[in-house]
């Protein structure tokens, strides 16, 4: 191989390391790297995998060489554990190339430093490799979540629908179906739906009413009520593309009593301003002040982490959104500049021991100019 004295190493099983996998955009659940060997004159970039997977691997990926472990045994030979011996044809790959020094991202599992250290190559860690193309889509990815996005709404839809068109009998408990419906067993039928059309619900939704709805991360337990505001987030995977929705509507059975009425239109309001400050070069905090000077404009404050008697808001704007539910960064105090084509959830919300929950969230895309926004589904709070 020609001589080489630094390199870029990204590794680990593609279908669980998502810095990987947006490298190559191929999903395999075995072992494999990425290296991109460098010099002053010259660079090539490999991938290396187990090698039954080498064939579909050189349609779909794009590199110079595509390689298998068999490939850079070390004189030791290799070891029957695949992980292990992905770790030792990497180590062995660089140490022919005579690389130096080679950079890694903070996905790294530790296997491959500790084997690439015991050959004499030194191993240094950058906090922003492949953070800033992953907080950048590209259009591919972001068709992906427009596709995402359409599917969880409907999925949305359908369990708003499911509790606004509910019978409710008289002690107040939503019937469907002859059976209370229950937070569990509309997660369960959201699910399913999910499933029928490809998507996995593996961090299961939120299904949350009072007193669950209190706290802004309770998936909620027990029959619903007629009167109370159930709060529906669903945040699937799309297994084709591994590419993530998150939406959020808040829903009412029958009469919506004043102050969650109230709570909605200061939520929305909230939701339109956070929006209207998102720009590329935009400060995070821009952002998340508009959000809770907003929410200001109408009585209710913002208290990080606080579950509170009264309607306050407890957590950040939104977050950046991708090939994992939660990807950096985040739309709060300090998060950081808004980028071009990155792509958030805006969801403000309030929360009350005494009223419960009211939380809505879109996905959006910022630009130079306008957002895009990714949601079509209404706002409200009735779904009949």
């Amino acid at each position: 191989m020609a001589n080489f004295t630094q390199a870029v190493l990204l590794a680990g099983v593609p279908i669980e390391n998502q810095s990987l996998f947006h490298r190559v955009r191929f999903p395999v659940g075995d072992p494999a790297a990425w290296i991109l060997l460098k010099s002053d004159s010259a660079q090539q970039s490999l991938f290396l995998l187990r090698d039954i997977e080498m064939a579909r691997a050189k349609e779909h990926v794009r590199v110079d060489l595509v390689a298998c472990p068999a490939d850079f045994t070390p004189e030791a030979g290799l070891s029957g554990d695949r992980a292990t011996a992905t770790a030792q044809a990497v180590a062995e790959l660089l140490r022919r190339s005579g690389v130096k020094v080679v950079t890694t991202d903070r996905s790294l599992p530790y296997i491959y430093a500790w084997h690439i250290l015991q050959v004499g190559i030194v191993v240094e860690y950058s906090p922003e490799l492949g953070v800033i193309e992953r907080r950048q889509k590209d259009q591919q990815e972001l068709d992906y979540l427009a596709k995402a996005q359409q599917v969880t709404e409907e999925a949305i839809l359908m369990a708003c629908q499911r509790i606004a068109r509910a019978t409710a009998d008289r002690s107040g408990v939503l019937i469907h179906d002859g059976t209370p419906l229950t937070s569990e067993r509309l997660r369960q039928a959201i699910s399913v739906f999910l499933l029928e059309r490809g998507f996995s619900n593996h961090h299961d939704s939120i299904v949350a009413a009072l007193p669950h709805s209190a706290d802004c991360h309770d998936r909620g337990t027990g029959s619903l009520l007629t009167g109370q505001a159930v709060i529906i987030d669903i945040f699937p995977q799309d297994m084709s593309t591994h590419y993530w929705g998150d939406c959020t509507r808040t829903v009412v059975h029958g009469d919506v009593p004043d102050a969650v009425r109230r709570m909605h239109t200061a939520v929305c309001a909230a939701k339109t301003a956070a929006t209207a400050a998102m720009r590329s070069g935009v400060s995070t905090d821009v952002v998340h002040s508009a959000t809770k000077r907003t929410l200001a404009d109408y009585g209710y404050a913002f208290a990080r982490g606080a579950i509170s008697d009264e309607p306050v808001m407890p957590h950040g704007t939104g977050h950046g959104i991708g090939l994992d539910v939660h990807e950096p960064i985040l739309l709060d105090d300090g998060g950081g500049t808004l980028l071009a084509r990155e792509v958030f959830t805006v969801e403000p919300g309030l929360y009350s021991r005494n009223h419960g929950g009211v939380r809505v969230e879109d996905m959006i895309v910022v630009t130079d100019h306008e957002t895009l926004n990714l949601n079509r589904l209404p706002e409200g709070l009735d779904w009949r």
